[in-house]
C-alpha cells in the first residue's frame, strides 16, 4: 500500500519496475504479494488447526506464505490499473530519472503523508528488479493447507486484482491521505 500511495501522491511511476525483456519491451513479471486479510485468515486458521490438533499434526510447521501464481500481475500491472481507474499517473521512461524525481517528490510531501510513503523502503527500488515468475520458494504445503481449511473466497491462494488495488486506494482516501 505504501508504494501505491506514493505513486498516487507523486503522480509518477517508472516505465517499468523491472529490467526489460528486450530494449523497449516490458518484461512479463510477477509480484509476490497477497491481500493482508487473506494472510491474516490463513495464519490464524492454519495456526489454530496445528495448535489444537490431537492427531500428531501439532508441533513445529513452516509455511512459505507466498503468491505462487505466475499470472503476469506485477507492479507495472498495478500502475496500469491505477491509470485505467482514472488516476493521474505519468510514466517516466528512464528508471534513474524516475527514482530521482520520485525521491525528491516524496521528501517534499507533508510529514503525515511521508509517514505513509515508501520513503523508508526506497533502497528496495534503487534499480529495476529482475522479473519474478511465481513464488521464489515452494508454496505447495501452504497451498494444500489453505485448500484443506477452505480459506479465502475461492478456498485457495488468491490472485491479485484491480479490485484489490481499487480497495487500497479507497482505504487510503478514507484515511484522508488525498
Amino acid at each position: 500500500t505504501r508504494l501505491i500511495f506514493s505513486i498516487l501522491a507523486t503522480g509518477i511511476a517508472p516505465w517499468s519496475f523491472y529490467q526489460p525483456a528486450t530494449p523497449g519491451v516490458r518484461a512479463r513479471a510477477h509480484y509476490d504479494g497477497l491481500p493482508v486479510d487473506f494472510v491474516a485468515e490463513a495464519v490464524t486458521t492454519i495456526g489454530t488447526q496445528i495448535a489444537s490438533a490431537a492427531d500428531g499434526y501439532g508441533g513445529y510447521h513452516s509455511f512459505d506464505v507466498m503468491n505462487p501464481h505466475d499470472d503476469g500481475v506485477s507492479l507495472d500491472t498495478f500502475v496500469d490499473w491505477l491509470v485505467e481507474a482514472g488516476h493521474d499517473v505519468r510514466r517516466i521512461d528512464e528508471y534513474d530519472e524516475w527514482l530521482g524525481r520520485f525521491t525528491t517528490a516524496l521528501r517534499a510531501l507533508p510529514e503525515q503523508q511521508r509517514q505513509y510513503s515508501v520513503l523508508p523502503l526506497l533502497n528496495a527500488y534503487q534499480e529495476p528488479a529482475g522479473p519474478l515468475h511465481g513464488a521464489p520458494a515452494p508454496t505447495d504445503v501452504f497451498r494444500a493447507a489453505v485448500q484443506d481449511a477452505k480459506i479465502g473466497a475461492d478456498k485457495d491462494i488468491p490472485h491479485l486484482s484491480a479490485g484489490l488495488i481499487d480497495k487500497y486506494v479507497t482505504d487510503l482516501q478514507l484515511l484522508g491521505l488525498f
